[in-house]
């Protein structure tokens, strides 16, 4: 770019407000004015953010014109596409040094004029063949039957000089039809709404050429998708039949954040700040010089460049750097639809479709006017001026303020933004251009999105901002999207980030674009809006134009076309059945009538028929309400309607139709809605927990039973016994019954299967069952507790002279031949007779019982056991029952101590001593034999 002189002045301009989302900064001059003449040096120099620009040199220096001298340029059409897309072939001569880090710049215009609108592609020394010093350099978005000028510069180390210029007339376009590729959210895929709106739009871009041909293209949130995507679209541009030419981004999914690394060329790593990103969507319409190749190693869209301070005299040793590192060329002319709230979306989409047909049918108008709103300079003569340059806009307005403060004022003007609101609000546009401060939520002056949202209506059909960032689409209700929603807009164009822009004489830029060959003559000319934007001004990654890539300023409406009722299917229909009967989606102000009368709810172009009639219908197109001709539907008897009854057995469920032997012609099985089976038999087994309904058929009709749900209720558990339960005892866990198996599970245990309904657990354990009738597994129960309570340790009883004592003080309850003693609950019990007693302590509602004490008389009776002397002086002879086989023969004090202990294997052929070395005083002698105790007191006298 050149100098700017001292009365050209660059604006910089950006959000002051506090609270937005920060981006990185894009810049791009976008009243670009580069002017070279041949043989002129110049320097490039990145600007703060990395990108080139370029500066000429006051001075013509000879080796530029003998370097010059030594390049020849010839251009010829792209046989793929010569009506947009030519090759330019370069022949470089010694003098031009390829083996070093050096660059080469094209520009491209459509005017000898070295002022006007310049698209600047830079290109890597990568693209020069060495061996044969030629290069090859693709040019694709061109114009057809128009005049381009080029100018290639050569650049080494920041600077370098023009070395050839060349003129090149593109022929006509072939007449071909042309495609227009509808990249869609993958959630609108199948939605009838979307498709209903898309259908109406493609018949409405028919109308206005029937050349164009439409293709759907469902996008996924996948970021790999992108880059599929990209490759779709590169293999349609240059498709044989029907190329592709437009590009219409319907949801939020295709916008993606490019990203640009600036290299050092000895390390080809970046440094701090050396990486750059902004939201954008043009980068999916660069074909021939993409400058940002998808990376599918990282999934997102990079362009690697070196930074030419840093490039030496020398070869990079290893160049990793895009070829065309930096284009303001794209190929493909692109529209796009980026909802303000992504749950709101589909809202958002239907709602401009709706107003975008009602405008191509002729609903919407607007009044020929332009509306200029530049908050830095006076623009009060462009309006006249506007007028004069396209002849199609009359009694233009401005914006009517005392005073404008420039760009670097930051602050408020109440009165521009007073009337710059009454004026949206109230008068009607086609155009209305604004230049001033901007952030994805505001724009001056203090404009932001709810006080869009409250304007009484919005009659203006372009929006043009030149501001940074009001197309931030990552910010909820960015301003950009708030405008295309509102009223009757049908076109946004604006930048995601901050932008720069270059103004000249201190005067405004909004006349720029209304000059010749700039997008809003060519618009009035009859060009689609995304043509017009592509071929009258250079490019900028952040730049998303929002809206109708096909709109036009007139669209055209012809004699209305005939009014045909059609249909997808039959027009007999059976009971329950419908057909949908639908005229074309052109129209508007739709009625339907059967048998004469009309059906007052049916408004659109579609209409669910469910009895039989003569149907016709009316509408209207281009001012005239045509009617169809009529259309007769017929109604045919059908089938009973069949009923299922369930049949339930422990290990299936059998379906049975009835009434059992009514069909004859197949039975059509479905499981919650969706196609199961096809039987010849009236029974099926389910084999899902699910609703069944069976349809069967008769002469071409057919009848759908009522759902029979199959569902196993949750269990409940049952518990016999008493939970909590005592150690040792056992707890039933019952389910319910008529399953044919059991799965037990156990909190932190293994599951177990039964056929058992009923299962037994003598721990602590938390249980729930789930039952199964054959293969069909119900619901778990919930889960039960049951817990075991410790009993008490177990008692012993020990003989005393008073009587029997427990090892526990507390909580006895004494037996005798086991029946409790009333009032025996005490730690000894006294003067115990014959029997066979038990003490049983209790506690916590648990209990323990003490072995058996047999006594069978203080003194031995016949066939017992006989002890004598007794009492005696510790010598006791002691004879055996007659029943005594084998045993243990023991002595225990009053407390219970053993004090003498012998085995027998067998009875004892007489009388065996027993002497005891203690002190004097009450001993029970016990024998114990064949499960039986037998006792005997024994008495030890003093001297």
């Amino acid at each position: 770019m050149e100098t700017p002189p001292s009365n050209f002045r660059r604006v910089v301009y950006a959000t002051q407000s506090s609270g937005f989302r920060s981006y990185f900064l894009c810049f791009c001059l976008l009243l670009n004015t580069t002017s070279l003449l041949f043989g002129q040096s110049y320097s490039v120099q990145p600007d703060p953010n990395g990108f080139y620009q370029i500066q000429k040199k006051a001075t013509f220096p000879s080796s530029a014109a003998r370097k010059a001298s030594n390049v020849t340029v010839s251009i010829a059409a792209d046989a793929r596409r010569p009506g947009d897309a030519a090759v330019i072939s370069v022949s470089l001569g010694p003098e031009i040094n390829v083996n070093n880090g050096s660059n080469f710049i094209l520009l491209i215009r459509t005017s000898s004029d070295l002022t006007s609108q310049t698209n600047v592609i830079y290109i890597s020394n990568k693209a020069v063949d060495k061996a044969s010093r030629t290069m090859q350099i693709p040019v694709g978005g061109l114009n057809a039957n128009t005049d381009y000028y080029f100018t290639l510069l050569y650049s080494n180390e920041c600077t370098g000089e023009t070395i050839a210029e060349a003129h090149y007339k593109t022929s006509g376009a072939l007449q071909k039809p042309k495609k227009i590729l509808l990249v869609i959210d993958k959630q609108y895929e199948n939605d009838p709404q979307i498709e209903q709106a898309l259908s109406v739009y493609k018949a409405d871009a028919n109308r206005a050429d029937p050349n164009l041909v439409f293709e759907p293209y469902y996008l996924s949130t996948d970021p790999a998708e992108k880059g599929k995507l990209y490759e779709q679209i590169k293999n349609r541009y240059f498709d044989s039949t029907t190329p592709l030419h437009y590009l219409f981004f319907i949801g939020r999914n295709a916008s993606t954040y490019i990203r640009s690394y600036h290299l050092n060329p000895k390390t080809n790593l970046e440094g701090p700040g050396d990486i750059y990103s902004l939201p954008g969507i043009g980068v999916y319409a660069k074909i021939l010089t993409q400058d940002y190749p998808f990376d599918p190693q990282q999934n997102a869209f990079i362009n690697r460049r070196y930074n030419c301070q840093a490039i030496g005299a020398e070869p990079i040793p290893n160049d990793i750097s895009t070829t065309y590192f930096q284009s303001s060329v794209i190929d493909i002319s692109y529209g796009a639809l980026v909802p303000t709230r992504p749950e709101e979306g589909k809202a958002y989409i239907l709602r401009y479709f709706e107003k975008l047909h009602q405008y191509k049918t002729g609903k919407i108008k607007f009044d020929k006017k332009v509306l200029l709103a530049d908050t830095f300079y006076y623009d009060g003569s462009y309006p006249k001026k506007i007028e004069e340059l396209t002849g199609r806009w009359t009694h233009n307005d401005t914006i009517t303020v005392p005073k404008k403060y420039g760009p670097n004022f930051h602050g408020t003007d109440p009165i521009w933004r007073a009337d710059y609101l009454k004026k949206v609000g109230s008068n009607s546009y086609e155009i209305a251009a604004f230049y001033g401060h901007g952030s994805p939520n505001l724009h001056y002056f203090e404009i932001t999105p709810a006080d869009i949202q409250n304007l009484g209506k919005l009659n203006t059909l372009l929006f043009d901002f030149l501001a940074c960032s009001v197309g931030g689409i990552d910010v909820r209700d960015y301003l950009a999207g708030t405008y295309l929603d509102k009223g009757n807009t049908l076109l946004v164009n604006a930048y995601s980030v901050t932008i720069f822009a270059s103004t000249r004489e201190n005067e405004s830029p909004l006349l720029e674009k209304f000059k010749e060959k700039q997008p809003f003559q060519a618009f009035a000319q009859g060009a689609y809006v995304s043509d017009a934007y592509r071929h009258g001004f250079a490019f900028n990654d952040a730049q998303y134009l929002l809206g109708d890539p096909l709109l036009l300023l007139d669209p055209p409406c012809t004699n209305a076309e005939p009014l045909v009722i059609s249909t997808p299917g039959s027009l007999s229909i059976c009971p329950g059945d419908t057909v949908s009967l639908h005229v074309s989606g052109t129209f508007t102000d739709f009625r339907w009538f059967r048998n004469g009368q009309e059906i007052t709810s049916a408004k659109s172009n579609k209409l669910m028929v469910s009895q039989g009639g003569m149907y016709t219908a009316k509408a209207k197109q281009c001012g005239q309400e045509i009617s169809s001709e009529g259309i007769a539907v017929t109604e045919k008897p059908g089938p009973p309607t069949p009923v299922l009854t369930l049949e339930t057995f422990p290990d299936r469920y059998r379906l049975r139709v009835t009434p059992a032997g009514a069909f004859s012609g197949g039975f059509n099985w479905y499981i919650n809605g969706e196609r199961w089976q096809e039987t010849t038999q009236d029974t099926v087994s389910p084999i899902l927990l699910a609703d069944y309904t069976v349809r069967v058929v008769k002469e071409g009709c057919s009848a759908l039973s009522k759902p029979v749900s199959i569902r196993i209720e949750q269990p409940v558990l049952a518990i016999t016994g008493s939970n909590p339960a005592c150690s040792g005892d056992s707890i039933v866990v019952k389910a319910p019954e008529n399953f044919s198996s059991y799965t037990w599970l156990t909190k932190e245990g293994a599951a177990v299967v039964t056929t058992s309904n009923s299962r037994v657990y003598k721990q602590n354990a938390t249980v729930a069952v789930t039952p199964r009738r054959g293969s069909l597994a119900g619901p778990t129960s919930a889960y039960v507790t049951l817990t075991f309570k410790p009993k008490p340790p177990k008692p012993t009883i020990t003989l005393e002279s008073a009587g029997f004592r427990s090892s526990s003080p507390v909580n006895n309850q004494w037996y005798l031949n086991g029946n409790p003693l009333p009032d025996s609950t005490r730690q000894v019990l006294r003067n115990p007779g014959a029997g066979t007693y038990r003490v049983r302590v209790t506690e916590q509602g648990c209990y323990s019982e003490s072995d058996p004490m047999l006594i069978t008389a203080v003194e031995p009776t016949l066939g017992t056991l006989k002890v004598y002397p007794n009492p005696g002086k510790g010598t006791f002879w002691i004879e055996w029952p007659n029943a005594f086989r084998s045993g243990e023969l023991e002595v225990v004090d009053n407390l219970g101590r053993k004090v003498y202990s012998r085995s027998y294997s067998s009875k004892p052929s007489g009388p065996v001593p027993v002497t005891l070395k203690t002190a004097p005083g009450l001993y029970l002698l016990r024998l114990s034999t064949s499960g039986q105790i037998h006792t005997v007191k024994v008495v030890i006298e003093t001297d």
